[in-house]
């Protein structure tokens, strides 16, 4: 009975969560459509119609706890605007199908530009697969247009984490002590998975692997540089705190993420950011 009543004060938290989260969306697009740059934001935080919620309210909560001003964008902001006020691009978990739909060439292009002239990337779950050249999903090709930031192939969900739709937490080894982001990381992380990719880039490419998932030992969080920018991909949450209202998401009670991986983050915000090396 406790356990029930637990799960059903939950969905009422989640629901207010959401509530709160869409009155927020709605401001900052608004303010974003209006196509008027934002030179005091570091950070422009993707929060379009694909986007899932509870990752982007994460990421600006973790981002403001760093000290960084966030603004909300769209695609239709990428597509027509631009991103040069920012220096920071992220794109949380989202449902990539329909993301590719809404970002027209341009807007990709725009993605792109911004970063080989030196801005930052910041891919998370559906993030990090967009950067990638392929997407596999259940085992069949995607045909969505992808940005191609490095050449690799995504590979979603992986059941034998947790099998699909369910979610759950997921060790993750590091395996580069040596990257500026995970020196200082402990041996191994748990880390929030929800259908989340494996990040395989091909042998050629010059992409440091930072972190494998401990099941199957595949590839979960990427960095590398393209062009004079920055890229951090990672397939699993690190932006979403297990038991804790301080990322503006209800907790999952059931869970147990052994401590913060905000810490990580901000390290990867400030490698983006060329801050530290």
């Amino acid at each position: 009975m406790e356990k029930k009543a637990k799960r059903e004060k939950r969905k009422v938290v989640q629901s207010l969560m959401r509530y709160s989260f869409l009155i927020i969306i709605l401001i900052g697009l608004f303010n974003g459509c209006k196509g008027i740059p934002d030179k005091n934001a570091d950070i422009a935080l993707y929060a379009g119609h694909s986007c899932w919620q509870e990752s982007a309210l994460a990421f600006k909560k973790m981002s403001e706890w760093m000290g960084h001003k966030v603004r909300f964008i769209d695609a239709d902001y990428i597509n027509n605007v631009g991103l040069d006020s920012f220096k920071i691009l992220c794109i949380p978990g989202m449902n990539l199908p329909q993301y590719a739909q809404e970002m027209s060439l341009e807007g990709r292009e725009n993605i792109k530009k911004f970063i080989h002239d030196g801005g930052g990337y910041i891919g998370i779950c559906g993030g990090a697969i967009f950067a990638g050249e392929k997407a596999i999903w259940q085992g069949e090709q995607l045909s969505t247009d992808l940005l191609g930031l490095y050449k690799g192939t995504s590979r979603a969900p992986i059941d034998e984490i947790v099998p699909s739709p369910a979610y759950g937490m997921s060790r993750v080894n590091i395996v580069d002590s040596s990257h500026y982001i995970t020196q200082s990381e402990p041996d191994s992380i748990w880390i929030f998975y929800y259908g989340s990719p494996a990040l395989l880039p091909a042998q050629d490419e010059n992409v440091a692997i930072l972190g494998r998932y401990d099941v199957e030992n595949l590839p979960m969080m990427l960095a590398f540089e393209y062009g004079h920018g920055r890229v951090f991909l990672s397939g699993a949450h690190p932006e979403l705190e297990v038991n804790s209202y301080r990322d503006g998401t209800a907790p999952y009670d059931e869970l147990d993420d052994r401590g913060s991986d905000w810490e990580l983050m901000k390290k990867a915000v400030l490698w983006c950011l060329k801050e530290l090396d």
